[in-house]
């Protein structure tokens, strides 16, 4: 089935993302020096886009990752991704020796519409590692989690290394380590905008309480009554193909058939004229026109660094 084309219905949208590795692969398997570098390169991504990115919840599992987080522009949440899955796979290719590409397809991403969504959603990232049944706990698992952030109230950061700057000193014959262009970077949560209203210590208790009846729920539905533990998971081999069953991924996240259905008119309609216009410049183009007069519709990403439509 196609993957849905980039859409949110409004500025400042939350999102559901997901990302899997390369036929499953344990490419971000929770080593000390992968759990390292993969908070030094969120946190240098989230410090880059902070005017237009925010980061509500994550989960860092060995063959993928989930991240809540509000974009101010499809694009902007596009352009985030690349930078920081582009940085991430350069990163874990070296500590792999891997050539090739690291993740599966694209990511895919679902906007989250009210606050049974949302809920939905932290509780579905939180159950992560616990329904699995690699650990019974989220505190017990040594790769990235939300958890330990939004309920344990840990410090999260990770060293980022500006590689670029690193290879024109080496170039230029300075004698320089990796250590002069190291910056520690923190990884930096907020409220999503839908809890706006609640204060510091309101939110708190939100995440914590939904975080009990999660880990609770995905006690009893997992399969296993024991789980593995961090030593086996250590242990598996990184390139050991991993197929789990998954569904289609939903459109957006609701529980409300009225705000769901007004979604898919708003998404229909600017996938028809999305689709429109793109034909139009593939024929602009096949034309050999050097200029046309086109523009895409608001809620997407412009092919070829197109425009908007002005409406």
């Amino acid at each position: 089935m196609p993957s849905h084309l980039r859409f949110q219905s409004q500025k400042w949208a939350t999102h559901h993302v997901v990302s899997r590795c390369l036929q499953g692969f344990a490419f971000l398997k929770p080593t000390k020096e992968i759990r390292e570098i993969t908070k030094g390169v969120l946190g240098y991504a989230l410090n880059k886009y902070e005017e237009v990115i925010q980061l509500h919840h994550y989960v860092f599992l060995s063959n993928h990752f989930h991240l809540m987080i509000s974009a101010k522009t499809t694009r902007d949440l596009a352009e985030f991704m690349c930078l920081f899955k582009g940085n991430l796979a350069r990163e874990l290719a070296r500590i792999h020796n891997w050539h090739g590409t690291l993740w599966q397809k694209r990511y895919s991403s679902e906007e989250i519409l009210d606050e049974e969504g949302l809920q939905e959603i932290f509780k579905y990232l939180t159950k992560n590692s616990v329904k699995e049944g690699l650990v019974d706990h989220p505190r017990k698992w040594k790769g990235l989690h939300g958890y330990h952030q939004l309920v344990m109230k840990k410090s999260v950061s990770g060293p980022w290394i500006d590689r670029t700057g690193y290879y024109w000193a080496k170039q230029r014959r300075e004698k320089v380590t990796l250590d002069n262009f190291t910056t520690d970077y923190e990884i930096k949560l907020t409220p999503p905008p839908l809890w706006s209203n609640l204060s510091k210590s309101e939110c708190q208790e939100r995440c914590r309480t939904l975080s009990d009846v999660a880990i609770q729920e995905a006690l009893r539905e997992r399969k296993i009554n024991q789980a593995m533990g961090m030593k086996k998971v250590l242990r598996e081999r990184v390139c050991k193909p991993r197929f789990p069953k998954r569904g289609t991924r939903p459109l957006c996240r609701t529980k409300c058939i009225k705000a769901l259905k007004a979604y898919q008119k708003l998404y229909f309609e600017f996938k028809t004229r999305f689709q429109e216009v793109s034909a139009d410049l593939r024929q602009a183009i096949k034309m050999g026109l050097e200029t046309a007069s086109i523009c895409f519709p608001e809620g997407g990403i412009p092919m070829f660094g197109g425009r908007y439509s002005p409406d």
